[in-house]
């Protein structure tokens, strides 16, 4: 008998609880090798179902067999069978008396917790080492980085020099948690160019928007509740999300952006608290929120009491199209707005804000007192200088300008080397990406393997969507690398999909058994 059949089995007016039989079902599937070490087990709410009971019976069940050292739970993945041994191999050795104990840092395996793995993080990383140079022959078409051309080297360089002249010591000096008042008020003008009208203490300053997005995230969400997010979204939403303990789930995209039929749908069956999107030139597919989708998700968020995360740090490097600026007016006691300078000036500088009505901006206040007490005080006293000196304008028209001179060499090498590979899922209206599938699929590891040793990368569809893609997509970025560069990138881009396509012919010639 299977260990589902014995669960749906239990004997409700037994002597043994219910806690009880199914830890004994699942110790007997696992001695059984009917479940393999690192096989995934059902979510409590799917176990709760099976057996019959309330959901606090299932979850103790799992606890009791983590205590017996047979599965492991990480946060935002599952529950895991560990397999014969593995508990004793996480127990610490036993140190005799005057032994100096273990040396090196093999140790560690034992005294860490157990990780908490993504794939995006493994993207992510790989997205940095490249970007930085850590291998200069290999083209980083996935960075998503601001170009060198446009950083204000000089002018930063100046500006630093300005504060620490007139703010001495106070440049170097702990901030205030929510943020400098001077770049508060330089951000509030700022904004009002997206249509909102805010008060400086509606807003927190945070090291990037990434720093945003992990805050709102914990602030919001409890672990085991649930998130809604676009698909494709960007990398960091997702991991933010799960890091914060939430199920994400994911809600398709088209032209129009957010398909808001498909979370009423979600809506149904869920109980979300948090819906995270880029309303404006999204990550990456460059499209924006129809305006009629714009208005019934603020309603359904009135209906069934979500907060909306609103990312707009793409929002204003626009090639095409009407901007409807931010969502945040239509319902600033409901959505949370993000943004930063990364895109348009520099991400060094290290200056993203959240903008937020009500209690839940005291908790992200508190949430960022717990992360890292305040952002960089020089950096902030920079970045309200720039702003308050007018910099801020001319420097995004050269940053469209380069931007979209990077479209108009990615498109024409996709359509030189990639044509027959690739479509293009949406055309962008700005931002930095474009997402393309292909046209028959592959195994994108597979592909990405391909591509590393071709001497390019790019961004795996499955860093960017919160399920598994049923297509192969790819994101390439024209924000970072010259046109040469980026025309090279395509180019071995394709060389990697022909490669990838030889090393999966043999596979799908293979007889089924």
């Amino acid at each position: 008998m299977s260990y589902k059949a014995r669960l749906s089995a239990l004997e409700r007016d037994g002597d043994v609880s219910l806690t009880d039989q199914i830890v004994s079902a699942f110790e007997r599937a696992i001695a059984a090798g009917e479940v393999q070490a690192g096989e995934k087990l059902p979510p409590t709410r799917e176990l709760a179902e099976l057996a019959g009971v309330n959901h606090l019976t299932a979850a103790r069940a799992y606890r009791r067999l983590a205590e017996h050292g047979l599965v492991t739970a990480r946060v935002g993945a599952g529950t895991f069978v560990r397999g014969s041994g593995a508990a004793s191999e996480l127990r610490a050795p036993v140190v005799p008396p005057g032994s100096p104990g273990p040396t090196g840092t093999a140790w560690q395996h034992y005294a860490l917790p157990e990780p908490i793995t993504e794939y995006s993080d493994t993207v992510l990383t790989d997205m940095h080492r490249t970007a930085a140079g850590f291998d200069p022959d290999l083209i980083p078409l996935m960075a998503g980085y601001p170009p060198n051309e446009i950083l204000p080297t000089e002018r930063v360089g100046e500006l630093a020099a300005e504060v620490m002249a007139d703010l001495g010591p106070r440049a170097l000096q702990y901030e205030m948690v929510e943020g400098a008042a001077e770049l508060r008020e330089q951000v509030a003008a700022l904004v009002a160019r997206d249509g909102l009208d805010e008060h400086p203490d509606r807003i927190v300053i945070t090291s990037g928007a990434y720093q945003a997005l992990t805050l709102v995230s914990r602030a919001v969400v409890r672990p085991g509740e649930t998130v809604a997010c676009e698909s494709p979204s960007f990398a960091g939403v997702i991991a933010a999300s799960r890091m914060a303990g939430a199920n994400v789930l994911p809600v398709p995209t088209d032209d129009d952006g957010l398909d808001v039929d498909a979370l009423e749908h979600l809506l149904a069956r869920h109980e979300i608290r948090l819906v995270s999107l880029q309303p404006r030139l999204q990550n990456p597919t460059g499209r924006d929120l129809a305006p009629e989708r714009r208005a019934r998700l603020i309603e359904l968020s009135r209906r069934h009491g979500f907060f909306i995360l609103e990312d707009a740090v793409y929002s204003h490097l626009r090639f095409d199209g009407t901007d409807d600026g931010a969502l945040r007016p239509l319902a600033p006691e409901r959505v949370i707005f993000v943004q930063s300078l990364s895109k348009t000036v520099s991400p060094g500088l290290r200056v993203g804000w959240m903008i937020a009505s009500g209690p839940v901006r005291e908790r992200l206040v508190q949430q960022k007192r717990h992360d890292d007490m305040n952002s960089a005080p020089l950096t902030q006293q920079i970045a309200a200088r720039y702003l308050a000196a007018g910099d801020y304008e001319p420097q995004l028209e050269r940053a469209i300008a380069v931007h979209r001179r990077g479209l108009e060499a990615a498109t024409a090498a996709v359509d030189s080397h990639l044509g027959g590979f690739v479509e293009l899922v949406h055309e962008p209206l700005g931002g930095a990406h474009l997402w393309l599938a292909l046209r028959d699929p592959l195994d994108e590891r597979v592909l990405y393997r391909e591509a590393v040793a071709a001497g390019v990368n790019f961004m795996p569809a499955g860093a960017a969507m919160p399920e598994r893609p049923e297509r192969t997509f790819l994101r390439i970025s024209y924000s970072y690398l010259d046109p040469d560069r980026l025309r090279e990138g395509v180019r071995r881009l394709g060389v990697a999909i022909r490669a990838a396509r030889r090393a999966e012919a043999p596979r799908q010639a293979l007889p089924l058994a």
